[in-house]
């Protein structure tokens, strides 16, 4: 095994293509055991206990459809999702998606950055610890320790996941365990303080709104042999965890009566158990942020991965330092990536599954070659991405003097919007762009 991956960009040999259903699953067990699901699930608490579960479970399903076809195509192609990205957007409309991940990634590795540096802080202040600027000193070692076995890639990865999930699967039990003996059934009769299923629905989606990407990038090393084995293997760990995670969230918060998974676990008392799972929860997706991140940066400056992954810890890092790590940081935070990032996948699952069935790896990075289209843009997938994030502003709320329609839970809605117009538009303006002087062909970033 190479100390450090030197893949980036570039589509993966098919002789490294070799992971099959137990490999992506431990993958995706390790990014799916994380204290964002946990975080996720207990946002909804406001829906009361019952529609709460409902919703993520539905929501999570649905999710699930989304990272099965995102790991079919990169075990097919080995292309990494920013990467395959170029064929619907052109080699220069990368930008956009690219932008988006790194929006994402940088975003949930501060949130989950400052969860950890909050609960180490909390649980070491109840044994007498504390120093100045405690917070930020912790965000910052912790942050950096997190990012640390990204930067030495793909493998170290798989070997940091088999050795925690195991480890947080029986702190999970503990924690369950915590709940049902202090407070039994007297959650059955749990109500809401407001929240509606859709809006309870829509939180999921809206955070995981990178996972199609996400899927490519860690599918990219699937067997190309049957790639629906590698594509099981990592739907079935996020939906199995996922549940899991959000329905112990969602239990825990009305067993707590906070939101915060700081909090909850010193009102359960979980003590140093609490602090672990945090850390170990948050280590395993962390590694995925910055790694994706690393990826996605990679994409827009043509710099190597590992230094690209870096800085994309550092980024997080301060993100973590600044306060992202709050109820009304994490509700921004979520709006905008369903604005940015959620309408990308729709129109490359529209570009892959309805027109292309195929990626031409040799094209995804030449200049004037078949994904250059106008100038290295496709004016159809950016005007879908745009109608896209428009439709999701909309139906947020967020334009004043409209009332919104957050029932479209537009999270999952905008995709098939932009899907919708890039399947209208895609033919049409392929055939203008083809009716106007042809570009020479030459290789480009």
């Amino acid at each position: 095994m190479p100390l450090i991956e030197t893949e980036g960009v570039n589509v993966i040999p098919e002789s490294e293509r070799t992971r099959g259903f137990w490999q992506i699953f431990t993958i995706w067990a390790g990014f799916s055991i994380v204290i964002t699901n946990f975080l996720l699930g207990s946002l909804t608490v406001g829906a009361g206990l019952w529609i709460g579960i409902a919703a993520v479970v539905m929501s999570i399903l649905l999710v699930g459809i989304i990272v099965y076809y995102g790991t079919y195509i990169a075990s097919e192609e080995g292309t990494a999702g920013t990467t395959a990205m170029r064929a619907a957007f052109g080699v220069n409309g990368r930008a956009i998606p690219s932008l988006a991940v790194v929006l994402a990634t940088v975003g949930w590795f501060g949130v989950q950055t400052g969860i950890v540096a909050a609960s180490t802080q909390g649980i070491l202040t109840n044994f007498g610890i504390t120093f100045p600027y405690m917070f930020e000193i912790l965000a910052l070692v912790l942050g950096l320790l997190m990012a640390s076995v990204a930067i030495f890639g793909y493998e170290w990865i798989e070997i940091l996941n088999k050795i925690a999930v195991p480890i947080m699967t029986v702190l999970l039990a503990l924690v369950v365990y915590q709940i049902l003996t202090q407070y039994g059934l007297n959650l059955a009769g749990s109500g809401g303080s407001g929240m509606s299923f859709w809006a309870a629905l829509n939180i999921f989606p809206a955070a995981t709104a990178a996972f199609f990407i996400v899927a490519m990038d860690y599918g990219r090393y699937g067997t190309p042999v049957d790639p629906k084995q590698p594509s099981w293997g990592a739907t079935l760990a996020w939906i199995i965890f996922g549940i899991a995670l959000a329905v112990i969230g969602i239990l825990a918060a009305i067993a707590a009566g906070d939101w915060n998974p700081v909090n909850i676990m010193v009102k359960l008392g979980l003590g140093w158990v609490g602090l672990i799972l945090l850390i170990a929860g948050s280590w395993t997706t962390n590694v995925t942020n910055v790694y994706v991140g690393g990826i996605a940066l990679s994409q827009l400056t043509g710099m190597k991965r590992v230094t690209m992954t870096m800085l994309t810890g550092a980024i997080g890092t301060i993100l973590a330092i600044m306060g992202i790590f709050s109820f009304g940081g994490i509700d921004a935070f979520l709006g905008a990536l369903t604005i940015t990032l959620v309408p990308t996948t729709g129109v490359m699952l529209v570009h892959y599954y309805l027109f292309e069935h195929g990626i031409d790896d040799q094209a995804l990075f030449q200049h004037g070659g078949k994904y250059w289209y106008l100038s290295g843009w496709h004016p159809a997938a950016i005007i879908a991405w745009f109608v896209g994030a428009i439709y999701a502003i909309w139906a947020n709320g967020w334009i004043p003097g409209f009332a919104g329609a957050p029932y479209l839970v537009p999270a999952l809605t905008s995709a098939v919007v932009a899907g919708i117009i890039y399947y209208s538009l895609k033919n049409p303006v392929e055939e203008w762009i083809r009716n106007r002087s042809p570009t020479s062909t030459r290789t480009a970033d």
